[in-house]
């Protein structure tokens, strides 16, 4: 793609807003300094279930045929007003290969996809989503582990791209209030979903340290008997802030279903100076540095044993938080630097300001 002055259409929901859509923040500062023309095509205004179990069954079974039919629709419709020279899309999990051949056809413009989850999972992923692999200029691999299936499907050509963060949505911010610290204060917390490989790690934990103080954020915790107790709802924004800064310890578990070597919280934690006990996986131990700049372990008497012994060691947490906050936001980790890189990739030449940092 030659032209300077590049026309993005760029697709993903707002449904998790503010952690994403991931590069709405970062395509507005492009098209403030008049590098690029960009419109957002936001799929939750056209879907009625955005997320979670709802969403998962609507795609691998279509059983909302007029939703699914409505937001292809729109999407091509919108391709052929805007004639974008690049269409960014995140994951893709409701578009059809009949709808990306469109695009192309009317546009000519290069398709790109920004691989958020395993298409190859059967719990997010869908035949449509592996069918139209192949119609992708450049797949955006955020797991190393899918990338042979991607270049089995046809796969024209594939990179690896960490996930990273937003400096605007995830800063150091610690409870202030009597009712925020009620709400955050804890000795451990975990923010993500409760899927079923990750309860027993928590049952686990709390069976040997009856008296932690366990916070529990995101969907389906309330589902745990044991950990029902422990779930605080959904930690988006300023209460994901809150969480790690209320938190003297911030867990990392990856999610196997999606064949992860790390996920989102990996640079989220460390970037609201969280200090973070992660998953010792190769990912984790390319960016930190164990003991250093952040705290691993392989298993749930690991994790155990990592808890009792660093809950305690106050200073030292604090030391370790730094550090990898420093890592983070003084290396290329912003969602800004992510997207200069999918567009290098992709043939377009802009660089974006460095915004890390606060």
């Amino acid at each position: 793609m030659s032209e300077r002055r590049a026309r993005i259409l760029y697709t993903e929901t707002s449904a998790f807003m503010p952690a994403s859509a991931h590069f709405l923040e970062a395509l507005g500062r492009l098209a403030a300094r008049g590098e690029c023309e960009f419109i957002f095509f936001d799929e939750a205004e056209h879907l009625s279930i955005a997320s979670g179990i709802g969403a998962r069954v609507m795609r691998r079974l279509l059983g909302n045929r007029r939703e699914i039919t409505g937001v292809n629709r729109a999407l091509v419709e919108t391709a052929r007003r805007f004639r974008p020279t690049l269409v960014l899309i995140g994951k893709g999990a409701y578009f059809t290969p009949e709808s990306l051949r469109e695009v192309r056809s009317a546009t000519g413009a290069t398709l790109v996809n920004w691989a958020t989850d395993d298409p190859f999972n059967p719990a997010n992923g869908s035949r449509a989503m592996i069918d139209s692999i192949a119609l992708y200029d450049l797949y955006v691999c955020t797991k190393r582990a899918i990338m042979h299936d991607v270049e089995r499907a046809g796969c024209r050509a594939a990179i690896y791209l960490p996930f990273g963060y937003k400096p605007e949505v995830h800063f150091p911010q610690a409870p202030e209030t009597a009712e925020e610290h009620r709400r955050f204060d804890c000795d451990a917390v975990f923010i993500g979903g409760a899927d079923t490989d990750r309860a027993p790690w928590f049952e686990a934990l709390l069976g040997a340290i009856p008296k932690l103080r366990l916070n529990l954020f995101g969907g389906y915790w309330n589902r745990y008997r044991a950990l029902s107790e422990n779930f605080r709802g959904i930690a988006n924004g300023r209460d994901f802030r809150l969480a790690v800064g209320g938190a003297k310890i911030a867990i990392n578990l990856v999610r196997r279903a999606n064949r992860d070597d790390h996920v989102m919280r990996t640079f989220e934690i460390p970037a609201c100076r969280g200090f973070m006990i992660a998953e010792r996986t190769p990912t984790h131990q390319r960016l930190f540095a164990e003991d250093r700049e952040a705290v691993f372990f392989s298993s749930p008497d690991e994790l155990i044993a990592k808890v009792r012994e660093w809950l305690p060691r106050e200073d030292e947490r604090r030391a370790i938080a730094a550090a990898g906050f420093r890592r983070i936001t003084g290396g290329a980790n912003t969602y800004d630097d992510r997207l200069a890189k999918i567009l290098s990739s992709a043939g377009v030449g802009i660089t974006l300001p460095n915004v890390a940092g606060r």
